[in-house]
């Protein structure tokens, strides 16, 4: 019976582990406008702490590699433009199994700022990318991200 009982809590840890396990791989390009942009500070936090800092390419591009099983704030940082920041949930409750390498494309335009300071504190996440099922991977909320854009044009008009 012991043996059972001691089985049984070893396939309750493993498969809780497996759930959670895998990458996610974040790519893209910052641009402002149609114009290619580099030296764009990426800051990617998970609990709120700092755990990476990188500069992207000089051809805008980027590519983050994020461990499934937390949750991210991926911050795109450039003097004299708006930061912009993106939520990544890359975990899901435990009726979801998670394992895998996945890849997901991220674009940002980022907006310069104008004379006025803009309050980027009060900004939004531009997106919230999470998972919905292993077989479809990563995807994002396009009602928010619409509704995120019209708030980043606001901000930006004033």
């Amino acid at each position: 019976m012991k043996y059972i009982v001691s089985i049984l809590v070893l396939l309750i840890c493993f498969s809780s582990n497996a759930q959670q396990t895998g990458s996610l791989a974040v790519y893209g390009k910052i641009k402002y406008k149609k114009t290619i942009l580099n030296e764009v500070r990426i800051e990617v936090y998970k609990d709120n702490e700092l755990q990476q800092e990188i500069v992207n390419l000089r051809n805008g591009s980027f590519k983050l590699n994020l461990k499934i099983g937390s949750v991210y704030s991926v911050a795109f940082v450039k003097d004299n433009y708006i930061k912009k920041s993106v939520a990544v949930v890359a975990k899901a409750d435990s009726s979801i199994t998670i394992s895998g390498k996945y890849f997901f494309q991220l674009d940002i335009e980022l907006y310069k700022e104008e004379d006025d300071e803009v309050d980027e504190t009060m900004l939004p996440p531009v997106a919230k990318l999470y998972i919905k099922n292993q077989s479809t991977g990563f995807t994002y909320d396009k009602k928010y991200v619409k509704w995120v854009a019209e708030k980043y044009k606001e901000e930006n008009e004033q």
